[in-house]
């Protein structure tokens, strides 16, 4: 039976499949815009470096995001504004055909997502009470996902159907401005800016940012600046023997886990806390990478992949509703964007600088070092769990 404490907020829901929708033509293009690139001879940095520079614009907007909408006290035109942004974005990339205009639009897609992600999150926090909030962050990632498997589904179809040429790729691209258009138009529609629920005075009383939100940045920050990225996880699945045609099959079959998984973790981290499921996140994606850094069997690789969608349902939203918990209602939009983007810069460096190691060293000595960073991520997230919080 549904209570009014465990339901769903309706910003929540909204938000929820606002990101559906995003998310199915986000992922219409990240699974086969490596396959895309390498067709355009991209080598492995380069690639690494587009998704870095994505990845880089997305924590500096992030940041200017987040402050902005503490300060304005406005959520949903931010949120709007940076939805925009990457659906103009995204179904441009038909017209590329060579590495900068792809990184430019790459840039813009990345600069709408930053705009977009901290006061999404604050907007998600805000609507939702402490006790349901890994609840609300779980369903959230869970409707969000299921994008992100329809997206690849119908990419890989088409692969499959009209073969891996790059028309092939750009009539896919071109498809991307549909579920873009149904994204701005549920935020229009549905949205409403939450209540603030907390005094001036108690909002001064409180410290925004404890040790435990800077522990916590620096060790995701840690693991991520190692992490390997998605498009060369993919590109890894392909020396295993599956045919480009098929990568975003891969992709939806382990992005499907996460979606089924996170909303049931989501309620579990209320009961027992989010740093735990975040541990056990990192030390599982240790372990992917650290096997992948031999070339393993593709059976294997179908369950290292599994693995991968496990890593992504323990840590996500989790890693957001923990934040949220930790800092008070009027600051949560700075702490996500702080959070974000140092853990961006990060993850820019390690696109780069993994995908250079892959090109002039080897795959298995990039994956080795990955390995290791997110086992150390894995240590810092027990140690902050082990060390009592002070309230």
């Amino acid at each position: 039976m549904v209570t009014a404490r465990s339901r769903i907020p309706r910003n929540v829901l909204v938000v929820a499949f606002v990101a559906l929708a995003s998310g199915f033509g986000q992922d219409l293009i990240t699974p086969i815009l490596p396959g895309f690139l390498a067709l355009l001879g991209v080598s492995r940095a380069g690639i690494g470096v587009i998704d870095g520079l994505l990845q880089g614009l997305t924590s500096v907007f992030r940041f200017v995001s987040g402050v902005l909408s503490d300060r304005f006290k406005n959520r949903k035109g931010f949120v709007f504004f940076g939805y925009a942004l990457s659906s103009v974005s995204r179904p441009l990339l038909a017209l590329t055909s060579s590495f900068w205009p792809v990184a430019a639009l790459r840039g813009l897609d990345g600069a709408g997502k930053g705009m977009k992600d901290a006061p999404r999150d604050a907007l998600v926090a805000d609507s939702a009470s402490e006790q349901i909030r890994g609840r609300a962050f779980g369903f959230h990632r869970l409707v969000d996902t299921a994008g992100s498997v329809f997206g690849p589904l119908l990419a890989g179809a088409l692969l499959i159907a009209l073969g891996t040429s790059l028309d092939t790729y750009r009539l896919i691209f071109g498809l991307a401005v549909i579920p873009g258009m149904i994204a701005l138009l549920l935020i229009w529609l549905g949205i409403r800016e939450p209540a603030r629920t907390e005094s001036r005075g108690a909002e001064k009383a409180k410290t925004p940012f404890p040790w435990q939100f800077w522990t916590f940045t620096i060790g995701t920050a840690i693991a991520m600046l190692t992490k390997i990225n998605d498009s060369l996880f993919l590109l890894r699945a392909s020396d295993t023997g599956i045919p480009l045609a098929w990568i975003p099959l891969l992709f939806a079959g382990f992005t499907l886990l996460y979606a089924v998984i996170s909303y049931p973790i989501g309620i579990w981290s209320d009961r027992v806390g989010k740093l735990p499921f975040i541990a056990a996140g990192w030390l599982v994606l240790a372990v992917v990478e650290l096997s992948f850094a031999f070339q393993p069997s593709l059976p294997a690789s179908l369950g290292l992949f599994a693995l991968f969608g496990l890593f992504y349902a323990l840590t996500e939203g989790s890693g957001r509703a923990f934040i949220a918990d930790l800092v008070p209602q009027a600051s949560r939009g700075s702490a996500y964007a702080i959070f974000h983007s140092i853990v961006g810069f990060c993850v820019i460096l390690g696109g780069y600088g993994l995908g250079r190691i892959w090109d002039v060293a080897s795959p298995s000595v990039a994956f080795g070092i990955a390995a290791v960073g997110s086992f150390v991520g894995s240590a810092v997230f027990l140690v902050i769990h082990c060390i009592p919080r002070r309230t």
